[in-house]
């Protein structure tokens, strides 16, 4: 296989960005020249061409290698495995040069083939070590198939356009696999490197953009090859000879240029592949569908065609399907975040209790059904006596202790459609469903907290001021503001009476 690697490298501090117009430009220029002057004809051109390809494998293998080294730890054996492919197709090319000024003719297969042959596994291996995004649960099997869509789909595409005009020409069998070989990991290296771009977070994807174009040209120029060379049409300076030129070039200018970036972890965020990058694996397959349905590829379409198809119609079936179960799975989760938010900016986040903007709006309902029907409303306000001694000499872990035991009595001494709420620090409020057991409610919670609570290992003695107010069906609309004033008003009234007892309003309001 004439080619392929990747690379990118961080050394001393330099400028981020990845390679410009003017670097892609003299990239075009050194990929052209050599094929130009080699199509002029004679040996010595034709030397040139070669020698142009070996120092391009070269300098990405150097570059790669330099990057490996001194580059970024976790991107480190990325890059040493990819020297080590751009350098087992520097060797075959070697070969290659010597054999064909040594010998006449095409070396064609040759030991030259081993090295371009073991480039891609080298490569493959290089790109799976790349630092990407790590996948969990279904983002795993979503990878799996979109990796498996990808290769089905440009095997498809391949064979369309290669492997079954290869395959088609015959021949003997040694040189036989040796062409088909070189498209077979064009398809294999292609597909892992779309995965891996899919998998790759932004600000990673500079050095791998390089490395992808790379690898796209030198797998245009080994299929290019297979082709032309089981027609029997290939001589080096080729025009395919710029797709390996070329692609080397990109290699080294990823090793020497582009960027990874800092990997930023995201503290129990779900690893997914964005929306935009997921499209990439189906770009591929409409490719096949495209080509397989345009003139002479329509009427070359075979069982094989037809196989692969049909693989790849039913993986990306099966990719659906996860894809409605993950967004059934995501609409789950939205629900119940939804809840818990919603349960959160109600509730008290220690006692589990009604919180004061829940109770408002109970309040400005009870109110409104009130004033509209004459419904009656009954308010118990309801604070601690003797909290402050518990929290000071036991501790704030013993004062929360007290606040969960009295939320768990003023539970007990209510009803289930009571609305129970913490409204202050050792304060609640009970909205009560049946407005004729408020007096009733109330000295249930005077009894109730007049035995002895165990705190923090201590038995402690807490009381409940209590404070009533009921509007009846008769009396006048009142806001809930109100209401709760009247409540309060009613509680203090009980503790300035002596603690440890209920008072009702409007009698509290009377009291001095």
């Amino acid at each position: 296989m004439r080619g392929r690697a990747a690379s990118s490298r961080p050394l001393p501090p330099r400028r981020s960005g990845g390679a410009g117009p003017l670097s892609l430009a003299v990239v075009l220029v050194l990929a052209l020249a050599p094929v130009l002057y080699a199509r002029s004809g004679g040996p010595a051109a034709r030397l040139v061409d070669d020698l142009a390809q070996l120092l391009a494998a070269l300098t990405a293998t150097v570059s790669s290698a330099r990057r490996g080294l001194h580059g970024e730890p976790r991107a480190r054996r990325a890059w040493l495995l990819l020297a080590l492919g751009t350098g087992l197709w520097a060797a075959g090319e070697a070969y290659w040069t010597w054999a064909e000024v040594a010998r006449p003719g095409l070396p064609f297969p040759s030991w030259a083939d081993a090295g371009f042959l073991l480039f891609p596994p080298a490569a493959a291996a290089g790109l799976l070590s790349w630092p990407t995004a790590s996948l969990r649960g279904p983002a795993r099997w979503r990878s799996l198939l979109d990796g498996l869509m990808v290769a089905g789909s440009l095997f498809v595409l391949s064979w369309a356009t290669t492997l079954g005009a290869i395959v088609a020409g015959g021949g003997r069998p040694f040189p036989l696999a040796v062409s088909l070989a070189y498209p077979v990991w064009d398809v294999a290296l292609l597909s892992v490197t779309l995965v891996v771009v899919m998998r790759t977070r932004e600000r990673a994807r500079s050095a791998l953009a390089l490395v992808s174009a790379g690898l796209a040209a030198l797998a245009f120029a080994d299929s290019a090859f297979s082709y032309l060379v089981a027609l029997d049409r290939y001589a080096t300076g080729s025009v395919v000879d710029a797709g390996w030129v070329g692609g080397f070039l990109l290699l080294a200018l990823a090793a020497a240029r582009g960027t990874i970036g800092p990997e930023v972890p995201v503290a129990g965020a779900p690893r997914v592949v964005p929306g935009s990058r997921a499209l990439f694996a189906y770009v591929p397959a409409v490719l096949a569908v495209v080509v397989c349905a345009t003139g002479d590829v329509r009427d070359r379409v075979d069982r094989v065609v037809d196989s692969a198809t049909l693989l790849v119609m039913g993986v990306l079936l099966v990719r659906q399907l996860l894809v409605v179960l993950d967004n059934r799975r995501l609409l789950a989760r939205l629900v119940t975040a939804e809840h818990e938010l919603r349960h959160r900016a109600f509730h008290d986040g220690l006692t589990g209790l009604a919180n004061r903007a829940l109770l408002g709006d109970l309040l400005h309902a009870a109110c409104d059904t009130h004033r509209a029907e004459g419904v009656p409303v009954a308010l118990v306000y309801c604070d601690l006596d003797g909290f402050k001694v518990v929290n000071d000499e036991l501790g704030h872990d013993a004062g929360d202790q007290a606040i969960c035991a009295s939320a768990e009595r003023l539970r007990a001494v209510t009803r289930a459609s009571d609305t129970v709420a913490r409204v202050g620090g050792d304060e609640f409020a009970i909205l009560l469903q049946d407005a004729a057991s408020a007096d009733l409610v109330a000295e249930r919670i005077v009894a109730a907290f007049a035995q002895p609570a165990s705190v923090a290992g201590a038995e402690v003695r807490l009381g409940a001021s209590v404070g009533v107010a009921v509007v009846g069906p008769d009396d006048a609309p009142v806001t809930p503001s109100e209401l709760l004033h009247r409540a309060d008003t009613a509680m203090y009234a009980a503790k300035r009476a002596g603690k440890g007892r209920a008072v009702r309003w409007p009698v509290a309001h009377a009291l001095p």
